[in-house]
């Protein structure tokens, strides 16, 4: 077993709601700012990007960004010894009406979120609420704690597809009315849509996109954001309007950029909640 998921299974029996999950939020944040994990790169981004340019309201966004992913650690291992906590947890819900009336109709969708917010309680929530969730997920490059993760979430209720996923399966279990989850946030690479992301040339996943226009389903986005430890939003906004005309390589191009715009306003509205670290904009495309 490797150093890491031992240390994430130490962190996993000490974690509990308040004051022990507040001692380990604190050292995880401490240790973060002290290692500053990509650090240049989030930095880097955040100069280039249409935020706030000054350096003071940088570092106090990266401080924020490292206390954010300390939170998101010490709920999500209080939350996978009791996955219903999910529940209680989200204290203001916008939209779910979306929701339900498509689980009613069992129709399928695209769920359109980023790494915003806590993620994975978004996805705890939405499977403790009873909806026929999916996630496209990347395993870490440490294979004992991509099995620890993959164990955590199976416990939440959460089912997986791996990243090099079959279209076709995407495409099939939408159309059987099941949710399938994407955090459409990172880099494209060569073969990515051309963008603009937080006000710079970017390469997009064309991932959502192309499912729902395979599978005819809508694409409905859906993010989290801590209003306080262990006190949670949900907005759920009205599916994204899809192009009824034109090619299909023009109408996936279309889709690409209103969800890019779409998650751009998220990011937003709570950038220290944003995992800036990402290399978003690694590949850029004419």
């Amino acid at each position: 077993m490797s150093s890491g998921s031992i240390l994430l299974k130490i962190f996993q029996k000490c974690a509990a709601p308040g004051w022990r999950a507040t001692a380990m939020a604190k050292l995880v944040h401490r240790l973060l700012c002290s290692i500053a994990p990509r650090k240049g790169v989030a930095l880097s981004n955040m100069e280039n990007s249409s935020s706030p340019s000054s350096e003071s309201w940088r570092n106090e966004t990266l401080s924020g960004v490292y206390n954010h992913i300390a939170w998101m650690l010490s709920e999500y291992l209080v939350l996978v010894d009791n996955p219903r906590q999910a529940l209680d947890w989200v204290v203001d819900i916008e939209g779910e009406s979306i929701l339900q009336d498509l689980f009613m109709r069992q129709k399928g969708a695209v769920i359109l979120t980023a790494h915003l917010g806590n993620w994975e309680l978004l996805a705890a929530w939405l499977c403790q609420r009873g909806y026929p969730l999916y996630a496209v997920v990347r395993d870490p490059d440490d294979s004992d704690i991509a099995d620890l993760i993959e164990e955590y979430r199976s416990r939440v209720g959460l089912r997986t597809l791996k990243k090099r996923f079959i279209m076709k399966e995407a495409v099939r279990l939408v159309q059987s009315g099941a949710f399938l989850g994407l955090l459409a946030d990172q880099d494209g690479g060569p073969s990515g849509i051309s963008s603009t992301f937080l006000g710079k040339k970017c390469s997009t996943v064309n991932g959502p996109a192309a499912i729902s226009l395979m599978a005819d389903v809508p694409i409905v986005p859906v993010i989290s954001y801590r209003i306080a430890p262990f006190h949670h939003q949900i907005i759920v906004s009205p599916p994204l309007l899809l192009p009824e005309e034109g090619k299909r390589k023009e109408r996936i191009e279309a889709i690409t950029l209103t969800a890019d715009t779409v998650i751009e306003k998220m990011v937003y509205r709570h950038p220290e909640q944003w995992l800036w670290l990402h290399r978003r904009w690694h590949t850029s495309l004419p």
